[in-house]
């Protein structure tokens, strides 16, 4: 090697050393602020190699060609000099939270970080690649000189752990997950944390992790894993936590060796191994070989973004169960925020808005609140603030486009779809999902799979690729209202319009005058022959006319009836919240029609020639004042959803043909007297997965109905409630619900007559209510066994008896209890360890229960009590004598 070459690869080599060492130290102490850290961990592994390239480049004797390695010394060079700028760029472009824009920077560090720096370091990532290959190809080594492990300068281990950290996982995701990890089985088990970023899977693991120290695991550890994985490292950081003295010994040991000594290690005792950032499924299948199954009862938990690595290795649920981490509904965010920093009335809707512009994100929202707790509340500071994430939007919305623009078609036109729903608009998934099937825009695959469900999936998919947000949540953690991501929706609402998915075929009513559809709508120009020109394709009629008074339904109703003869391919007609729309008499015209929304229209008649609609598959009319169905309704028989009113008590009465309605999933609202046939009528519905009745009926026809219940296996939600000719509450007579395995909200009004029955409910129970049943026995015993109830109202005289027992262990998940009218209660006891996650407690109008439960002081996480209508003496008690029993609660009311 010439001098000249010489003294070129020792000044590269001092270049790349310098950067190196500027990338290191801004792993090492900038990392809490970098939102694209495993990027710059990669580039310090390239360095790292390139480095011991350039070392090795001396013991190459005899090289002919020095242009080729003079080359590559200055690119190594240049390579350096554009690792600095990147450095530079990261320390100045406000990544540490020093007022606002810092604030925002973190506040949004794992999504919106600036374009140009992304670029640059993705570029540098590209560009170190490169460089190692070449050096590779000239025959340079980037090995260590010794041949034994040696610790890695920068280790990914449980440094990563700091105490302090704000913890996000809810108490009911650390309950759930402790109970998997000492359940009991012997075989290993894996549980998993899946989540996007943010969404605090690494918090909630840390706050596990620290619950298990306090169980029976002889060995724990915690490794946080790199982009860039080296099972070299990952050995001796497990052998550091693991086995004893290890820093002392002598570790000239190979990775074979390492291993196995390892292994012989965990073979002896139980251990709780968390291997946090786990990125891919070829990482996931060789770190678990390291770990012995020696059916001890030991247990791995991981984190992932990847649902695939969760989905493969989910061989045997026995052995793998899975977590997953969703976006935070408005409910929570905003209780979120609040339990991090005071909102003073002035300046909540500032709150509010910032809070939905934290996308759902556990750590955003928890960093919004706490840089706000150290700030004056006035609007001011929190409008700057706003301001700031408005600015700092922009790449978070062309990532988030680009991955919208990205999607399968079946789900590009189903975000589509939500163009055409008016501005923060949170649609019921319920109905959603039902407009997406009656529009044809579900695929169904195969025959076996409902539409529903796979349009359940749909939203899903469209939740967990962050496409939509989250207004509400059932207990059972489904979605219960949503809307499109607030970045997405004008430009999708846009693109609805220029696809011709707007306008000609889709119309929404949304008093918009601006709307070319208003007069069209509203005015009493329209004629039917400019209808037909315009509207001939029409496939589905929104309102969201919701003004007062008779005008809406009279313009909606002549709309309808001059559009009849143009309409003929009309799918949709959703009229909800509309007052009393004037429907067409011959309506029937519409045989296309599938969905027929008039919820909350407080409609009286419906036309007689309903009947013919014949492809019908939805027909709401809960919240409206019809008492009499056209017995045309059954010869609809594709009907599937069928919501009816039950306070006007719409009489049902099943049609004699037993081919009728064989599609029916939802029977809501319905009522049965002694001229409603249950047996060759109603118990021919046996796919039903939701039914409400209100019963006036024959003791005969109260054990029809109990025999045809347990025959519901598809069923998911059951209100029942019996009344008597003078509408007050009546027997109810159910024989056994036990063999309903998908039954998870039950409502039951009535006195029980077989009170058995509460101790053979359905272990999928999360929510019941019980009203006026006049049970004698304590249901509480019976009802803290079922572990996945969350919800439970025990409503008046629902139990007569005079005392209350929540055991240690029971009800592991319930979140939400009311007692209310328990007027025989007088003691409430609540025992070590029962009710350990629960949040709110109301108690109402039991007047002789005497103060609050001996052990509510257990209930740490408690954060709101509530006693409304209670005996004066009972607020004197509790406030003189027993309030060091509730002072815990966060929020206690007292309300007449």
């Amino acid at each position: 090697m010439s001098t000249l070459v010489y003294s070129a690869r020792k000044k590269a080599e001092e270049r790349i050393s310098a950067s190196l060492h500027k990338v290191t130290d801004l792993l090492v102490y900038e990392r809490e602020h970098l939102c694209e850290f495993e990027r710059l961990r990669a580039i310090e592994y390239g360095l790292r190699q390139i480095q011991l390239m350039l070392r090795s480049v001396e013991a190459i004797e005899g090289e002919d060609d020095d242009a080729i390695l003079k080359q590559f010394f200055i690119d190594a060079k240049l390579l350096a000099t554009n690792v600095n700028s990147v450095v530079n760029a990261s320390r100045s472009s406000n990544w540490r939270p020093r007022g606002c824009k810092g604030f925002i920077n973190k506040l949004f560090n794992h999504h919106i970080a600036l374009y140009k720096l992304i670029y640059d370091i993705d570029v540098l990532k590209s560009s170190v690649s490169d460089l190692r290959v070449r050096g590779e190809a000239l025959g340079l080594k980037s090995v260590e000189p010794r041949n034994d492990i040696k610790l890695p300068n920068q280790s990914f281990s449980t440094d990563e752990m700091k105490e302090g950290d704000d913890i996000i996982g809810s108490e009911e995701d650390v309950h759930m997950i402790m109970l998997q990890l000492i359940d009991g089985h012997s075989s290993r088990k894996v549980v998993s944390i899946l989540g996007a970023k943010g969404m605090g899977k690494t918090a909630l693991a840390r706050k596990i992790y620290k619950k298990a120290l306090q169980h029976t695991f002889h060995y724990c550890a915690w490794v946080t894993l790199p982009e860039i994985f080296e099972i070299d490292h990952f050995l001796l950081i497990i052998a550091k936590q693991v086995i004893a003295g290890f820093e002392n010994f002598n570790r000239d040991w190979s990775k074979e060796e390492l291993r196995k000594r390892i292994q012989d290690i965990l073979i002896s005792g139980r251990y709780f191994v968390v291997l946090d950032n786990v990125m891919t499924y070829k990482t996931f299948e060789e770190l678990q070989s390291l770990f012995p199954d020696e059916s001890n009862s030991s247990r791995i938990l991981i984190t992932t973004c990847d649902r695939a690595i969760t989905l493969l290795s989910q061989s045997d649920s026995n052995q793998h169960f899975i977590l997953e981490k969703r976006a935070l509904s408005d409910e929570k965010s905003w209780e979120l925020f609040t339990s991090k920093v005071i909102v003073p009335p002035g300046v909540e809707k500032l709150g509010r808005a910032i809070v939905k512009k934290c996308n759902g994100l556990p750590r955003a929202i928890a960093a919004a609140g706490e840089f706000l707790s150290s700030k004056p509340a006035v609007q001011e500071h929190w409008s700057e603030v706003l301001e700031q994430i408005v600015e700092d939007e922009a790449t978070y919305y062309c990532a988030l486009n680009l991955a919208a623009r990205a999607l399968p078609s079946h789900l590009h036109l189903c975000l589509t779809y939500f163009g055409l729903l008016p501005q923060d608009y949170d649609i019921p998934a319920r109905k959603l999902i039902l407009l997406w099937i009656a529009e044809g825009l579900v695929q169904q695959i195969d025959g076996r799979t409902l539409p529903e469900d796979i349009a359940e999936k749909y939203l899903r998919d469209l939740e967990n690729l962050n496409m939509i947000q989250v207004g509400k949540r059932k207990p059972d953690g489904k979605i219960k209202t949503c809307r499109i991501h607030y970045l997405l929706r004008a430009q999708w609402v846009k693109n609805a319009k220029e696809a011709n998915f707007v306008y000609s075929r889709r119309l929404t009513d949304n008093l918009d005058k601006n709307d070319d559809s208003f007069y069209q709508i509203h005015g009493s120009n329209s004629g039917t022959q400019s209808l037909l020109s315009r509207y001939s394709d029409l496939r589905s009629f929104l309102s969201f006319d919701s003004r007062e008074g008779y005008v809406p339904g009279r313009e909606i109703g002549k709309f309808l009836s001059k559009g009849l003869q143009c309409f003929t391919r009309l799918q949709v007609i959703d009229l909800e919240n509309v007052f009393r729309p004037k429907l067409p008499k011959e309506i029937g015209k519409l045989t296309e029609l599938k969905y027929l929304g008039l919820r909350r229209t407080y409609l009286e008649v419906l036309p007689s020639s309903l009947g013919h609609l014949l492809k019908l598959q939805t027909l709401d009319l809960k919240h409206t004042n019809i008492s009499v169905l056209p017995f045309s309704i059954w010869k609809m028989l594709h009907l599937r959803h069928l919501y009816l009113n039950d306070i006007y008590r719409g009489r049902f009465i099943a049609s004699p043909s037993a081919s009728s309605l064989t599609e029916l999933q939802t029977l809501w609202g319905a009522f049965l007297d002694e001229d409603s046939p249950v047996r060759d009528g109603l118990d021919r519905f046996i796919n039903l997965r939701k039914l409400s009745l209100v019963c006036q009926l024959t003791r005969p026809q109260q054990f029809e109905l109990a025999k045809w219940l347990p025959k519901l296996s598809c069923l998911q939600s059951l209100k029942l409630r019996s009344i008597d000719e003078s509408v007050q509450p009546s027997s109810l007579y159910i024989k056994t619900l036990s063999s309903l395995k998908n039954l998870t909200n039950l409502y039951l009004f009535g006195r029980l007559e077989n009170q058995t029955l509460m101790h053979h409910l359905p272990e999928s129970l999360t929510e019941i209510t019980l009203s006026l049943s006049k049970l004698t026995e304590d249901p509480m015993p019976m009802l803290e066994k079922l572990p996945k109830l969350r919800v439970l109202r025990l409503m008046c005289s629902s139990y007569t008896g005079s005392t209350l027992v929540c055991s240690a262990g029971g009800f592991p998940f319930l979140r939400v209890l009311k007692l209310c009218k328990l007027e025989e209660v007088q003691v409430w006891i609540v025992k070590k360890g029962a009710m350990p996650i629960v949040l709110d407690i109301e108690i109402r109008s039991c007047n002789k229960l005497r103060t609050v439960p001996e052990g509510i002081q257990h209930l740490k996480h408690c954060r709101e009590l509530k006693f409304k209508s209670m005996p004066e003496e009972f607020k004197s008690r509790v406030v003189s004598r027993d309030w060091n029993k509730i002072s815990h609660v966060p929020l206690i009311h007292f309300e007449v």
